[in-house]
């Protein structure tokens, strides 16, 4: 059984994903920035805004628990918690993020102007194959749920593990680097698809 944790640093909807994590069979524990247990897998969550969380995780003891305590686990991150792995986000201002994923957070656009935030529903992601999550394919063109106004920019294509297309703006919806793997939607709330997303997820990453 993997040793899973969710980083419960104030900004996180906490209790859904736990309760996804539990319905597949999974333990899971909460985890303050002054813990001192090792863990396989670690969510960060999110919900609010970048320069929020990225005063909150940039704190010197949940810096030291991601990277040094747990310096081999795999950390997932979602909707906010995936766009706070990018170098540096716009979103009231300027703000460093984890830079676990140089790239850069910003408001959705297009170039006429007539879009309508935050991108809210179900909407399809198209996955690239990867090595490392091997199962990944059999979600291409499935759809998972989505609320957001803004999205991450990985520098390195390579880091893009999918897109989405919501009103014509195609744009990144996962990404992976290494350790980290992250989703612009939320398999927590995206009924049972998103269950066996998880479940494959965290089997693989075990």
């Amino acid at each position: 059984m993997p040793k899973i944790c969710i980083l419960d640093y104030g900004l996180g909807n906490i209790q859904s994903l736990a309760n996804a994590i539990k319905n597949i069979g999974f333990k899971v524990e909460m985890m303050s920035d002054n813990s001192s247990n090792n863990y396989d897998i670690i969510f960060i969550p999110g919900v609010g805004s970048y320069s929020a969380a990225s005063k909150m995780l940039n704190k010197e003891k949940i810096k030291n628990f991601l990277n040094k305590k747990n310096s081999k686990a795999n950390i997932f991150g979602i909707c906010l918690g995936m766009q706070i792995f990018s170098s540096i986000g716009e979103e009231f201002g300027l703000s460093e993020g984890l830079n676990f994923i140089p790239g850069k957070t910003v408001k959705i656009q297009d170039k006429k102007s007539t879009l309508i935030l935050p991108f809210v529903g179900y909407e399809s992601v198209e996955f690239k194959e990867n090595k490392k999550l091997d199962f990944i394919k059999e979600f291409n063109g499935k759809k998972f749920y989505f609320i957001h106004s803004y999205i991450f920019k990985p520098d390195n294509d390579s880091h893009v593990l999918s897109t989405t297309n919501n009103q014509g703006v195609r744009y990144c919806s996962s990404v992976i680097k290494d350790r980290f793997i992250g989703t612009q939607f939320h398999p927590e709330k995206s009924g049972e698809i998103g269950l066996i997303f998880l479940k494959k997820m965290i089997n693989s990453l075990s």
